[in-house]
């Protein structure tokens, strides 16, 4: 019977869980795919950056390590970054930002004209206009 509790016990947690994640994931106006609570201020999401290579994973990377900003990830083959921050230090609006600001057009912020030139011939993708 106490081996019966547990696993009810867990199966409604697990419910819990993920009925939340459903209900804070949402489609933004600023290109975010997804948001969603991590742990206590920590939140998690994705959106698009635009770039070509392996030297725009560091750039992108780099340029996301505001104050804030615990773990960013650049996937060359999707183009999706996933971002994890302090939701009192940051927001994925201030982390779009400053990637923008080297060079790399987000589905929040397209960068000035000066820094994508500035861009490594690699690095300089497809701009839309």
């Amino acid at each position: 019977m106490k081996k019966f509790s547990i696993l009810v016990l867990f199966a409604a947690t697990l419910f819990a869980c993920s009925e939340n994640k459903e209900q804070t994931t949402k489609k933004k106006d600023n290109g975010i795919i997804e948001t969603h609570p991590v742990h206590g201020n920590v939140m998690q999401a994705s959106f698009k950056v635009w770039g070509n290579c392996e030297t725009c994973q560091d750039n992108i990377v780099t340029a996301a390590r505001i104050k804030g900003l615990t773990f960013c990830s650049w996937d060359t083959g999707t183009k999706v970054c996933t971002v994890t921050y302090d939701s009192r230090e940051t927001t994925v609006d201030a982390i779009q930002k400053a990637i923008a600001e080297a060079g790399y057009d987000n589905s929040g912020y397209k960068g000035s004209d000066k820094a994508y030139a500035d861009l490594a011939p690699c690095c300089q993708y497809d701009r839309k206009k």
